[in-house]
């Protein structure tokens, strides 16, 4: 057996041009290609052409005819008619593919599987997927399938990975159990082997549920694991010097804002108040809905600890936010304290009172004395062995931890049972609730003519697209699909500028076309789902979602967030060709709800059979598969931690 912590090179099958793929792709052991899990999974029904359903995703059994080429244009058509063993037919069809005249056999059987569709009034399958067959099993049925649907990594398609892991999967003898046998035993779980192998290409529904557990339990209990022994960790290390807190400064720095504070950041600014002044080092998790002012806090925390001659650490998870985090502070405390800026391409002044930095800060640590707060921007995006680096000063600083994902009562109580929470959950007084709506595409050319009047009263529009394939099986990259977007828009909107945002930019091109969204240079900026997390325009107050339905809840709550930041009404409008009722469900309930909370809880409960956890909700404590909602799942996992490994 492949160790899992070998190069990706020595698995069997993966030759060095694939290996330069993944690698790019930060794929570079065993174990990080195995653990690259399916996104969603399509379910093939075998049937006959009589029992098919128009939109059903199905395979079928039989034989074809003669392949003929139409021309028209730039394009070819290729038609064939398909048989099945009852002796009905239905066509199949491609576009630009005339090798198949030479390379199909009319004489052998052949499974075909793709989407039932209609064309003048004759049922077809556009693109299907052909897999020969011996003539020996062409009267056996065909078998139901669940076809697992890979990400695109780079040049990586999904059908090839997804053939490159069938294959090495088959060469590989059994996977090392990782958990005890009376864990497996006590919880239900199915071993390591069945699970590794059962979510890539599940028999049925069954087994791929089976195999979700077993994976999204493994993952919460390592987590509860992590989080135990940084608390055993923390209770040697707590001890500090208390800081001497000014009240005059407080109320000094409130008379100083634009605005008054809401009920629950003065609720906030006490208990931190508090805390700073105690000689056990603080430990405080603040959580607020998006748009809430937890940057606020974290000024007025800075401020406390700069005025009794101690240094502020702040942690932002991407360079984007670093710098708008910075911007703001600077702002905040522009007559009270020195903000500097640490990032890889951007080396501020380490003796500021107030450094606001990515991991760059981590590097720069031996530099850093006098620390007396740190705080970490979405905290669920580092791992332990960050935030450690950044408590190891002497004294051991204060930590304020903040993030904008709603936090379950059930994960407050098991991983951050050694912290403090805090919550905001008021908005700013005079923040208008977003209006949302669920726009059908009979109504789109209707939204597009509201859009361009909005946008001739210098309003803003971020357009989302969803960072996945035009088609899960075609050549087209993500990258493509924004694309593609851009270009439609360019046409519906000729007098706008629109600009493009995605995750492959460098820092420094990503920020310039920031800046020109923010100052008005660019009207429509079209993204994908990376500015779901602080970036803040206050005069973009509408907000687009293609494809919502591809969506978690608790993403598209944060993309709503966004949006009527600077006082304006904020509108969010989903695009959604889903056709089915749960889809529909999903966003009706999400137009009508407005706690981050609620969403994401229901999501959790209405969860589909086979449907992975992780997929929709963007990578919380970068859990692939498990999910932090699953309340049931976090007490049996907190459990057995305590009692095997606490």
């Amino acid at each position: 057996m492949t160790s899992l912590s070998a190069p990706v090179s020595e698995l069997l099958g993966i030759g060095d041009k694939t290996t330069a793929m993944l690698e790019k792709a930060g794929i570079v052991t065993a174990q990080d290609f195995f653990e690259t899990y399916p996104r969603t999974y399509r379910e093939y029904r075998a049937t006959d052409i009589a029992n098919a359903q128009v939109g059903e995703w199905i395979i079928l059994r039989g034989t074809i005819g003669k392949v003929n080429s139409h021309h028209a244009g730039h394009t070819t058509t290729q038609v064939t008619s398909f048989t099945d063993y009852k002796g009905e037919t239905l066509a199949l069809r491609w576009f630009n593919m005339p090798f198949l005249a030479r390379s199909l056999n009319a004489e052998i059987p052949y499974d075909v599987m793709g989407v039932i569709t209609e064309f003048a009034g004759r049922r077809q399958i556009v693109s299907p997927q052909l897999t020969k067959l011996s003539p020996n099993t062409y009267n056996l049925p065909p078998q139901n399938l669940y076809l697992p649907i890979y990400r695109a990594l780079g040049a990586l398609r999904p059908g090839m990975l997804r053939r490159k892991m069938m294959d090495v999967l088959a060469a590989e003898p059994t996977f090392k159990e990782t958990l005890p046998l009376e864990l497996r035993q006590k919880y239900g779980l199915i071993s390591r082997d069945e699970a590794l192998r059962h979510i890539h290409f599940p028999e049925d529904v069954g087994t791929l549920e089976l195999a979700i557990r077993r994976i999204s339990w493994e993952e919460l209990y390592q987590l509860q694991l992590d989080n135990i022994q940084e608390e055993k960790k923390s209770r040697t290390r707590r001890a500090t010097e208390p800081l001497k807190i000014d009240p005059q400064l407080l109320a000094d720095f409130v008379k100083s804002l634009p605005y008054e504070p809401t009920g629950a950041q003065e609720k906030a600014i006490a208990a931190i108040s508090h805390d700073l002044g105690e000689g056990t080092a603080m430990h405080r998790l603040l959580q607020g809905e998006v748009g809430s002012g937890k940057t606020l806090i974290a000024a007025y925390a800075a401020l406390l600890v700069s005025n009794a001659g101690k240094k502020t650490l702040l942690l932002a998870p991407t360079t984007i936010l670093a710098e708008q985090l910075y911007k703001n502070l600077s702002q905040l405390l522009k007559n009270h304290a020195q903000v500097a800026l640490y990032t890889a391409s951007s080396k501020g002044d380490l003796a500021a009172s107030v450094l606001v930095g990515t991991h760059a800060l981590l590097r720069a640590k031996d530099k850093l004395n006098n620390v007396g707060l740190v705080i970490v921007d979405e905290q669920h995006r580092f791992g332990v062995s960050d935030r450690e680096a950044l408590l190891s000063f002497v004294p051991t600083p204060h930590l304020l931890m903040m993030t904008a994902t709603p936090i379950p009562r059930s994960l407050a109580m098991t991983v951050f049972h050694y912290l403090d929470v805090t919550r905001l959950d008021e908005l700013p007084k005079g923040r208008l609730p977003v209006k949302t709506y669920l726009v059908g595409e009979g109504k789109r050319a209707a939204s597009y003519t509201w859009m361009a009047a909005e946008l001739g009263r210098s309003n803003q529009i971020f357009m989302v697209t969803p960072l996945i394939e035009i088609s899960d099986e075609n050549d087209e990259t993500p990258l493509k699909s924004v694309k593609a977007l851009s270009a439609s828009l360019q046409e519906h909107f000729p007098t706008s500028t629109i600009d493009l945002l995605h995750g492959k930019m460098k820092d420094t091109e990503k920020m310039s076309k920031l800046t020109a969204f923010r100052d008005g240079a660019t009207q429509i900026l079209v993204a994908t789902s990376m500015i779901e997390v602080g970036i803040d325009i206050p005069a973009a107050n509408i907000m687009v979602i293609e494809n919502a339905e591809r969506f978690g809840l608790a993403q598209l709550h944060q993309l709503r967030g966004r949006v009527g930041r600077g006082g304006e009404q904020g509108y969010c409008l989903l695009f959604s060709t889903g056709k089915s009722a749960k889809s529909k469900d999903r966003l009706n309930y999400f137009v009508q709800e407005k706690n981050g909370e609620k969403l994401a809880d229901y999501d959790m409960k209405t969860r589909g059979a086979g449907e992975l956890y992780g997929t929709n909700q963007s990578g919380f404590f970068n859990l692939k598969v498990g999910n932090i909602w699953d309340k049931t799942m976090l007490e049996e996992t907190y459990e057995a931690a305590k009692i095997y490994k606490g």
